[in-house]
């Protein structure tokens, strides 16, 4: 499905001048003026290349100057938000179908959104069954251009005591998002805030004290549990088992995508299996398992992404 282009200056100055649109879109600045330099670092793009980017949205009708920022007009809006749909939707199908890894996800939607027709990101949208959410948790918008009401907190703005599913991830900037990503944090995940400092908020997920400093901490968006949820106490890490000891499978991690979660599912790890642990290398990876009468090797970080409950 994806074909390398090959860029010429030209089309660099009109992905360029998408990407401010997509980033104006993604930061809800749809009626508000702002600058080229607040959208996308200048480290990416010279200051030439934006003059010349912002010179290309005027001519096609899609920005206006308002007292000496930008402001987009209906045509500009509407074209925003189809870009900002076009990339969650290319993220959401290199995540399912190709099973790329979330850290290679972004770059690879910005690369392939460009070349995405009205007509063909629709059909996107039909096949992947019309999701609402990217694999980082932002709301794909609708068909007709609407955002989803999402009603979500920074978890360095959560209560201690509290609580929450995780339900967005900032994947940008990448270094932060892998930071997270190696903890063990991942979409709709439940964690408990266990306090807040002002310089680091501490959390426990599944069993674990995690402490995020502000600038990590940021990038994670909660919302309380329901009413009639409870934090689950018992929930754990498949490699939290130790030798002897058996758990039944709750759920694959959403970090865990395509094929990789198709051969954990495959292996038998689905919810409701009985699964023990009988032994692990010297070097703790890779896992012995016993599962459906098989015995399977799974490797430290593939274990990670299994919740489990302890039976005994």
């Amino acid at each position: 499905m994806l074909k390398k282009r090959k860029q010429t200056e030209e089309q660099r100055i009109r992905d360029l001048a998408e990407d401010l649109l997509k980033g104006v879109a993604h930061r809800y600045w749809l009626n508000e003026p702002w600058k080229a330099e607040e959208v996308l670092p200048r480290d990416k793009w010279t200051a030439a290349e934006h003059a010349v980017s912002l010179e290309l949205l005027e001519r096609l009708g899609q920005v206006e100057r308002s007292e000496g920022r930008w402001l987009l007009t209906e045509a500009g809006r509407t074209r925003a938000v189809e870009l900002l749909r076009a990339h969650r939707l290319m993220e959401t199908y290199l995540a399912r179908k190709e099973g790329l890894p979330a850290e290679e996800l972004h770059a690879k939607a910005d690369e392939a959104e460009h070349s995405l027709t009205h007509e063909r990101i629709n059909e996107l949208a039909d096949t992947l069954n019309r999701p609402r959410f990217d694999p980082h948790g932002d709301p794909i918008p609708e068909r007709d251009k609407s955002y989803h009401d999402v009603s979500q907190i920074p978890l360095f703005q959560a209560e201690t005591g509290m609580s929450a599913r995780i339900v967005h991830i900032e994947d940008e900037p990448m270094e932060d998002f892998e930071k997270l990503n190696q903890l063990g944090f991942a979409l709709e995940l439940p964690i408990q805030i266990l306090g807040q400092t002002g310089k680091e908020t501490v959390v426990e997920l599944a069993g674990e004290e995690l402490k995020l400093n502000t600038a990590l901490a940021s990038h994670i968006e909660v919302v309380p549990l329901l009413e009639d949820e409870s934090y689950p106490d018992d929930l754990r890490r498949l490699t939290a088992l130790k030798s002897g000891e058996e758990g039944i499978v709750e759920f694959i991690s959403a970090a865990c995508m395509g094929p990789e979660r198709r051969r954990l599912q495959d292996f038998g790890l689905v919810p409701g299996s009985r699964i023990s642990c009988d032994f692990s290398s010297p070097f703790g990876s890779p896992i012995a398992y016993s599962i459906r009468g098989s015995k399977i090797g799974l490797r430290k970080q593939q274990a990670r992404n299994v919740f489990i409950r302890r039976t005994k």
